[in-house]
């Protein structure tokens, strides 16, 4: 079972749009195919919470005991069954509700804490075999937070800003990997691929960066997310690209939509399924 841990150490990237509507674009890709009953599980480890706010606004949030920040702290920990919600578009999408406050004291006690990096990856151990897919968004920011997802994931998935500023937290992030590769036996810790996101194509900053992406991961550079209104009017509506612009067929289990944004994010979503070999499971 796929955890997918969307990372990169720099702010702006699109870490947070690629982790809703991978998510949610997942959730959908199940309900209308063979495979109504997978589920998928979406936990923000960002503070802000707003992966949160575009699943379910106004019921992203919850008091510090019955949130993530519990999970990570507590000992015992709580169960982690009595914490998962309902996404407001999608009833097979989860996810963890959340709490600024204790998210952040959290992120200041994990260092003092036993198996300080494992927490995140012991509290979801038991719903492991419940979900298809976990996606985990991550702070902007290096730390035991970060660590934590990294030690959780099966997968890393990384987005890139085209632009020469985007491409600068890409050497701390390689070194936190291998650290934590080597730290605790994680060699099958792979990176799924870059993701060029914010691309406009009438820039010639946008295809020299992805040609320098291209040179030095080939394969693993991903289709790129184009900029896009669309992307930017469903983050402030606090909703995913899929309900703010709804695919025109659904029924083959494939999306197909005139937005950009909604083809770029449904593109993405047959690529993670082929790239964790989910896609032959479901053949």
């Amino acid at each position: 079972m796929p955890v997918i841990t969307i990372a990169n150490q720099k702010g702006g990237v699109g870490k947070t749009t690629t982790a809703v509507n991978l998510a949610a674009g997942l959730a959908l890709r199940f309900r209308y195919s063979d495979n109504k009953d997978q589920r998928v599980l979406l936990i923000d480890t960002d503070p802000q919470m707003h992966a949160l706010m575009a699943l379910a606004f106004g019921d992203h949030s919850a008091p510090s005991q019955e949130s993530l920040a519990a999970l990570l702290t507590q000992m015992p920990a709580p169960s982690i069954q009595g914490m998962l919600r309902v996404a407001q578009y999608h009833p097979n999408l989860h996810f963890i509700a959340g709490n600024r406050t204790a998210l952040t004291e959290a992120a200041s006690r994990l260092p003092g804490l036993l198996n300080k990096d494992m927490r995140l990856s012991l509290a979801i151990e038991s719903v492991l075999k419940d979900y298809a897919f976990i996606v985990i968004d991550t702070p902007p920011n290096p730390g035991d937070l970060l660590t934590n997802t990294l030690v959780a994931a099966t997968h890393v998935l990384i987005p890139v800003e085209t632009s020469y500023l985007g491409v600068t937290g890409l050497q701390s992030l390689h070194e936190t990997i291998e650290n934590v590769k080597s730290a605790y036996q994680r060699d099958d810790l792979g990176v799924i691929g870059y993701l060029p996101t914010m691309v406009d194509l009438q820039r010639a900053e946008s295809q020299e960066i992805l040609d320098s992406l291209s040179s030095l991961f080939g394969d693993l550079v991903l289709k790129p997310i184009h900029k896009s209104a669309d992307l930017a009017y469903a983050h402030s509506a606090h909703m995913d690209i899929f309900n703010f612009r709804p695919p025109r067929r659904r029924e083959d289990g494939a999306l197909r939509s005139s937005s950009r944004g909604t083809q770029d994010y449904a593109q993405l979503v047959e690529t993670v399924m082929k790239r964790t070999e989910f896609a032959r499971i479901m053949a």
